[in-house]
């Protein structure tokens, strides 16, 4: 599996619209929505989204991995 790196350089936005940019941004680049985010586990109420399978990971809290599983 290959993912995108997105850094969340907007700390103080709400943490759904970072989350939700960086999605629209992989499925525009790549032109497949994405199906996989991991995020950092020192981020609390990351919301579900449709089709997205969430995973708190240990990992620097502005970064996210978004990806495709296929």
């Amino acid at each position: 599996m290959t993912y995108m790196l997105w850094m969340m350089t907007d700390m103080k936005s709400p943490l759904p619209e970072n989350i939700k940019k960086a999605l629209d941004y992989h499925n525009k680049k790549y032109g497949t929505p994405p199906n996989i985010l991991e995020y950092s586990n020192q981020l609390s109420g990351v919301p579900n989204f449709d089709g997205v399978e969430s995973t708190a990971i240990n990992f620097p809290k502005n970064l996210l991995l978004i990806g495709v599983k296929r």
